[in-house]
């Protein structure tokens, strides 16, 4: 896999990995938890706080899924704005950062994702808000940043994910038979991801082929 020699390129690689695991691994984990703490949420505030709070976030992936980016940011602010200790809003937060990337705001998304890990009560949600972070220091073509914050990301839920940045982030910086030991790293850690383990098969291969040996 040839590292992306401008930023342009470097942004829609971020694109399609948001793509890529935005909707298929990440918002599930992220949903599953808005249930849990959304509960908690409705048992530590008023009702009428927490019946307000879910009722914007579920208008707001209603929008999401019809691809309404402009519906998405307004209801994602108005819900920082009006909930912002809430774990919608560090949910909503994500969605901005979603947002921006596809805009090609990489300081944008990094603000919003910053947010989430200053912010987010859910630890799970903080280190999902510094994998997401992660991929725009990559873009932004800060990879040793990039591995200083994946570092710290700990939890076996997360190895694909943080395996496969790592490798992305080695490849930008040119350290090719790391690339090549992180990428199989998270291939192997991809057992039951059929569609994310075709990526990484991929990426090894690519590697491979190019006499990459990894240490």
């Amino acid at each position: 896999m040839e590292v992306y020699r401008t930023e342009e390129e470097q942004v829609e690689a971020l694109k399609e990995w948001w793509r890529e695991n935005g909707r298929s691994v990440v918002i599930g984990v992220v949903l599953a938890l808005a249930a849990v703490f959304g509960w908690r949420y409705w048992q530590d505030t008023t009702r009428s706080q927490a019946e307000a709070a879910s009722a914007l976030y579920q208008q707001m992936l209603t929008q999401l899924d019809a691809g309404e980016g402009r519906e998405v940011v307004e209801i994602a602010r108005r819900i920082i704005a009006e909930h912002a200790t809430s774990p919608y809003a560090a949910l909503a937060s994500l969605s901005l950062a979603q947002q921006a990337v596809d805009q090609g705001d990489l300081d944008g998304a990094a603000a919003h994702l910053r947010w989430v890990m200053d912010n987010a009560k859910v630890s799970e949600v903080r280190l999902l808000a510094q994998v997401r972070l992660a991929r725009v220091l990559i873009a932004q073509g800060r990879a040793d940043e990039a591995l200083q914050h994946l570092a710290t990301v700990a939890g076996s839920s997360y190895t694909v994910l943080v395996e496969e940045t790592k490798g992305d982030a080695y490849l930008a910086q040119g350290r090719r038979a790391e690339a090549l030991q992180a990428y199989q790293t998270a291939l192997a850690a991809a057992a039951d991801v059929p569609a994310k383990q075709q990526m990484l098969r991929m990426k090894v291969d690519d590697l491979a082929d190019a006499g990459v040996v990894a240490q």
